[in-house]
C-alpha cells in the first residue's frame, strides 16, 4: 500500500502510517518527500512512525535503511534533536536498524511494541496520535487523496 503521513504544527508532532506491503521504493520517495516539506519537522521536533499493518518487502534491505538515514542526514539541520518512536510489529528488526542508522545523525529514536508508551516517551496525548492515525488510515484504505504527496 503505502506511507502516509501528518503533520500538527500545533502540537508539535508528525504521525506517520505505513500500511500494507512497503517497499524499499516506497519508503526512499516517502523519506525524500517528507524531508523536503517546509512544515516538517514541527516546533516540538516529534516523530511517532506506526508500522503495526505493514509488512516490508524483499527490497527493503539494510542498504536502503542506511540510505534513508543518509537523505536524513541531509537534512540535519532539521533531525538534530528529533526524538523519532517507531512503533513496529512483524518489521521490529529491521526498525532498529533505522534506529541506530539515524541516531548517527543527531535524533533520538526508540523502537516500541506498544503506541502508548511511545507516547509517552514523546510525551504526547495518546489519543491524539491514535485520532491522526485513524484518519491516515481512513485516507489509505478510503482512497482519499491528500493534496500535498502524502499529507493531509
Amino acid at each position: 500500500m503505502s506511507i502516509v503521513y501528518r503533520i500538527d504544527k500545533e502540537k508539535g508532532f508528525t504521525a506517520v502510517l505505513w500500511d500494507g506491503v512497503v517497499t524499499a521504493d516506497a519508503f526512499l520517495a516517502h523519506v525524500r518527500r517528507l524531508s523536503a516539506d517546509a512544515d516538517w519537522p514541527p516546533p516540538r521536533r516529534l516523530h511517532l512512525s506506526d508500522l503495526r499493518t505493514t509488512s516490508l518487502d524483499a527490497s527493503m534491505d539494510e542498504a536502503t535503511i542506511e540510505k534513508a538515514a543518509e537523505i536524513y542526514a541531509n537534512q540535519q539541520n532539521k533531525i538534530a534533536g528529533m526524538k523519532v518512536a517507531i512503533v513496529a510489529g512483524e518489521p521490529f528488526n529491521k526498525a532498529v536498524i533505522f534506529e541506530r542508522a539515524i541516531s548517527r545523525y543527531g535524533a533520538s529514536a526508540i523502537v516500541f511494541n506498544f503506541p502508548n508508551i511511545a507516547c509517552k516517551w514523546l510525551n504526547i496525548i495518546g489519543d491524539e496520535v491514535a485520532h491522526a492515525l485513524q484518519q491516515l488510515r481512513d485516507q489509505l484504505r478510503g482512497g482519499k487523496k491528500s493534496p500535498r504527496g502524502g499529507r493531509p
